[in-house]
Order: C-alpha cells, then structure tokens, then sequence
C-alpha cells in the first residue's frame, strides 16, 4: 500500500529545476492543467469532524463525486446532481455504492452544501529510477478561492509528494530530502480555502460552550449564555426559512428551548417586565415552530413506522405520504410566513435588546451563579424523583409528559451549567437522565404521530386510493400503539436507575 501523500509548502520560485537539483531524474510528468472544484460538507462540518474531503469535481457529463480519507485510495462515483451549481445535497439524492453508503452514514438529515470553491493550476512530475520507471509522483498545486470568494485571493502554493506501489524506500527518502528544504504544510488545503473564505473549518456548532465560575455574578452568566444561544438561533435562521435541511430547525427550536428553561430558572435575574415579554415571545417562537418539526419526525421515522405493514400492503400507503408531504408543506409555508413577520422581528428585537443589558436589574442579579444553578439542579431532580415515584400503571399519558417536560429543564441546566462541576459527577447523571429522556420521548412522539395519523382519516378517505391506504394505516397505528406501551413499561426500569439512592446522593453532594 502506497505511503500517505506528503505535502509541503512552497513560495512561488519554486519550479521542477530546483527540486531536480534536489532530486536526481525528476521531470514532468504530463502537461500543465488546470482545474476546478467545490469543497462540499454539512452546515455543521460533519465530514471534516470524520476525516473526511468530499470534492465536486469538473463540470457537465465528466462531473464527479471524490471522498478522500475513507481508505487508502479515494472514492469516486459519478455527479448525480444538477448540471449547474448546487445549492444543497440530501442524503436521498446521493448515488448508490460505496461512496453513497458511507456519505449517508455521517452527515444522517444533515444536506452537503458547497462550502469553498477552488481553481488549480497543477505541474505534474515525478521521480524516476535508473530504469525509467516512475518511483515517486509528485504535483505542484497553485490553488486560489473561485467564486464569491475569489475577491479574498490565492492561496499558499503546495508541493505534494505521493509514493508508489512498491518503491516506499524512494519515497522516505525524497520526502526526506524535501524535508530538509522546505517546511510541512501547516493547514491542508479545505481548511486553508475556508479560513481564506472567512468559513469556520469545522462549521457552525450548535453547542453552549460558554465558561462559567461558581462565583460568576448571575446576572453576566445569564446574558453570555443567552447571547450564545442568540447567535445560535440566527446562525440557523437562514437554514430554516430556505428548508435547506431539518437539522437548521431542530437546532433553532433547541435554542429557544434552552433560552426560556435558563430564562425560567434564572428568572429572580431579570425584573418581572423583562421576564414577562421575554416567555411570550419565546413562548410563541416555539409555538409557530412546532408543526413543522413535529412532521419532520414523523417523516424521517417513517420507515421504520411501516415495518408492521405486509409487504403486499406497502404500496396502499403512498396516498397518505403524499398527503404528510402536502401537510408538512402547508406547515412550513405557515412557520416561515410567521418567521418573516414583524411581530417575529418585534419579538426578536425585544429579546436582544434585554439580553445585551451590560447588567440586569433583577433582585438576584448579582448572586453568584454557581449558588443559584445548583439550588435549582437539586430542585428540578428532586421535583422529578417525586413526580415519577407517583406514576403508575393507572397514571394517565398527561403524567409522564409533565414529567418529561421536567427532565428537559433539568437536562438544559446541566448543558448550561454543568461544566462548573466535576464531570465525574455530572456526566453519569447526564447518562440516567438521558435514558430515562428517551423513553419518555418515544412515549410521547407515538402519541403525537397516532393524533396525526388518524387526523388525516377524512382527507385520506377522499383522496384517490385511499381506502385501501386507510387500511394498511391501521398496521401503522397499531405498530405505534405497541411501541408506545413498551415505552410505558420500559420507563420503570429507567427511572429506577434515575432516583435510585446512589444518583441522589451525587446529587445532594455535587449540587451544593
């Protein structure tokens, strides 16, 4: 297996006379060519994060798909995207085979969007042996931004060094012969071409990651967390009204979730006018939102959903997809129509101008923060212990939703601030809660599909076929009944892990 490329960087007076001085038998390879490519990734720079390059290379019917670092040799499938520019990659859209597979593997909902654009002159050389046969390859990159960014300028030249099948002792010793000369290439060059272009390298992240001190006024605690939370939801804004991909609202709908859990637990911070304005127009954010996701997890579940359906059924069922596609449509053109409103731009404006207060006027505003986020961690936990030790079988659906309304506020107060604790002591708290999160949510998600589901009936019904889909629906509902009265019986194992006495105890004693 041929050794891992080797790449230097070089000024511009290097040429394949000096590195022929350097390196005995060193020649051109092939002509001069020139070259162009888009760099493509998630919003959130999945691929980067697993090693990973995905290159759209040329133009028209010659149009490529390149994955680098999957293997030892790149991946390549043929484009199968518009012949144009492309605005965005789902996960269905990508082809079939190896290259498809191991994309959809990584980015999941996430779309591929072209981050950078790049031209390249390449000199192709190598480096024969006394033979003539070709022991090393070797290219000179001239790189520069296309495109939107083409007005930031070229990029470093590089000096690429390849090794061939068999000859790796030529190879060690042209790279250490170069190494002498000239220095490593300290960014490869999608990182180089998106610092270039002013793009963050790993993409946008979503996390709070925002560091706090116990002793940290309250007041400067809460307004850098939610100045975060506020960059994130408008990082995201973008996504969302353009429906580039589900993730953009999920994260936008994350955001807000966190911003009204910190602003309910903080809320002795803020003065009760602030306060007031502040939940109503979050509040109804969350509200305008909520649809529309709510059938984008009904979607991207779909096929597991239909697994109760007989195959020959499965085919009655694409009358009432269409009719969920139809009604996503209608609830996403009802979101970004409130999204562009100017009560949402009111709404907005209110909500940073409070949050960018160099100091709030509440009458907790200048308690330590580490004194008020613990008071209120053991509390929410304590409030939960008691509220799921009085759930029972004959409890009704009502109960465990509350309940996991309360292990969200709990989990957004260890997200927002937990890091100011051990994390031997948060994270297996963390690992408990999200157990016992994620049977609650199954719970609660069936339910939620089934009212759908079966408020679709009448339109179904008149709708061409759908008798016959009406039918294989009710495979579907009874698959979701079942998995919502497992997750019932699975919630007492969970939140006996949750309360039991050792998990108190980490709590009473981090949490002081």
């Amino acid at each position: 297996m041929p050794r891992r490329p080797v790449v230097f960087a070089v000024g511009p007076e290097l040429d394949e006379r000096r590195i022929a001085r350097w390196l005995p038998r060193t020649e051109r390879s092939s002509p001069v060519r020139s070259s162009d490519r888009t760099l493509l990734d998630t919003f959130d720079g999945r691929l980067r994060h697993e090693g990973l390059v995905l290159w759209r290379r040329g133009r028209g019917a010659t149009a490529a798909l390149v994955l680098e670092g999957a293997g030892p040799s790149p991946l390549s499938s043929p484009w199968v995207g518009p012949a144009g520019a492309v605005d965005r990659l789902l996960a269905g859209e990508l082809p079939d085979g190896v290259l498809g597979t191991r994309l959809r593997v990584v980015v999941g909902e996430r779309a591929l969007l072209p981050r950078v654009r790049i031209r390249t002159r390449t000199v192709p050389l190598r480096v024969c042996n006394g033979d003539g046969k070709t022991v090393v390859r070797m290219w000179i990159e001239e790189p520069a931004l296309a495109g939107r960014a083409a007005a930031n300028g070229a990029l470093g030249r590089r000096l690429v060094v390849s090794g061939v099948l068999g000859y790796d002792g030529e190879f060690d010793r042209a790279v250490a012969a170069l190494g002498r000369r000239l220095q490593r290439a300290e960014l490869g060059l999608p990182d180089e071409a998106l610092e270039a272009a002013g793009l963050p390298p790993g993409g946008f992240s979503s996390a709070v990651d925002v560091p706090l001190e116990p002793g940290m006024r309250a007041d400067h605690a809460m307004a850098s967390i939610c100045r975060r939370l506020a960059g994130v939801l408008e990082v995201n804004f973008a996504g969302v009204v353009a429906d580039t991909d589900p993730e953009f609202l999920h994260d936008l709908r994350v955001a807000i979730r966190r911003s009204r859990s910190a602003l309910k637990d903080m809320r002795a911070v803020l003065t009760p006018e602030d306060t007031s304005h502040a939940r109503e127009d979050l509040r109804w954010i969350q509200e305008v939102t909520g649809p529309t996701r709510d059938l984008d997890v009904l979607l991207h579940e779909w096929p597991s959903m239909v697994e109760p359906v007989p195959a020959a059924m499965s085919g009655d069922l694409q009358p009432l997809v269409d009719l969920l596609h139809k009604e996503r449509q209608t609830a996403f053109s009802t979101m970004r129509r409130h999204l562009r409103s100017r009560r949402y731009v009111a709404a907005w404006d209110r909500w940073k101008a409070v949050i960018a207060q160099p100091a709030f006027q509440g009458p907790e505003a200048g308690h330590p923060i580490g004194d008020m986020a613990g008071r209120r961690i053991r509390a929410v936990y304590d409030g939960m212990v008691k509220m799921g030790s009085a759930i029972d079988e004959s409890s009704p659906p009502e109960a465990l939703h509350d309940l996991r309304k309360r292990g969200k506020e709990l989990r957004y107060l260890l997200e927002l601030f937990g890091g100011m604790w051990p994390a031997e002591h948060v994270k297996p708290l963390v690992s408990t809660l999200k157990g016992l999160q994620d049977e609650l949510g199954h719970f609660q998600d069936d339910e939620i599909q089934v009212k759908e589901l079966r408020s679709l009936g009448p339109e179904l019904a008149a709708a061409p076929g759908g008798t016959d889909s009406l039918i294989a629906l009710g495979f579907v509902v009874e698959g979701l009944t079942a998995r919502q009265n497992q997750a019932r019986q699975d919630f007492a194992r969970r939140f006996a892990d949750f309360s039991r006495p050792a998990t108190r105890q980490i709590v009473r004693r981090t949490f002081r």
